[in-house]
């Protein structure tokens, strides 16, 4: 099977990272996609704002219309600063050494590999898909030159990809300009984020009242 892990801290999640994840599955025939929240992640200096079980709920709902869509509770049980090396190794043990696995990140974040815990280690067990964000240049030039022959570069018209793996591949035909920081904002400015979230969510947020003490959906 090849099965996509799409890591981070969905505070919370919106249609960007649907959309994302959509376009990866396509694009690398994945069997499955699984959503994996974390409790606190290491490169951020302060927790999610959301508590992690409401960020999960979330994206059950959020996912629920999409067959191949899961969302894991590796980390959310595992507890603590979320390291996606300790997350890949148990997907790894489970899914056993048959399976290809694609971590999806984000460009800003593959600026910053070099610094992950393990992240040589990270590379040898796991393809990595970068996709574009906002204000961060897609390439490889902080990459140790050890692994440049493992980067492959996708543009917008690529279609699918077969290859076995690991590679990293750099995927400029996808991205998207959503970004939680700002629904956040919105949220705690009493404006409508329908637009920027699954209906489902929309009204999760407002039920519990998440991001601010009132909010208008």
């Amino acid at each position: 099977m090849r099965i996509g892990i799409f890591g981070g801290t969905f505070d919370p999640v919106h249609n960007g990272h649907l959309e994302i994840a959509e376009k990866v599955e396509h694009w690398f025939s994945l069997d499955r996609v699984h959503f994996v929240p974390a409790v606190r992640s290491p490169h951020k200096a302060q927790p999610p704002e959301a508590a992690a079980w409401d960020r999960f709920a979330m994206l059950v709902l959020a996912t629920r219309p999409y067959g191949r869509f899961y969302v894991s509770t590796v980390e959310l049980e595992r507890g603590g600063v979320s390291y996606t090396i300790d997350t890949i190794r148990e997907f790894r043990r489970q899914m056993g050494t048959g399976d290809d696995l694609y971590f999806i990140m984000g460009a800003d974040a593959f600026r910053t590999l070099t610094g992950w815990k393990e992240y040589e280690e990270l590379l040898r067990l796991t393809n990595l898909i970068v996709v574009s964000r906002p204000g961060h240049v897609l390439n490889a030039e902080g990459l140790p030159e050890a692994f440049r022959p493992r980067v492959r570069i996708l543009g917008p018209d690529h279609e699918s990809t077969w290859e076995h793996g690991p590679y990293i591949y750099l995927c400029s035909g996808i991205h998207n300009e959503t970004s939680a920081t700002a629904i956040r904002a919105a949220l705690r400015r009493g404006e409508m984020i329908a637009h920027l979230v699954p209906p489902d969510v929309a009204t999760y947020i407002e039920k519990y009242r998440l991001y601010r003490d009132a909010v208008t959906i």
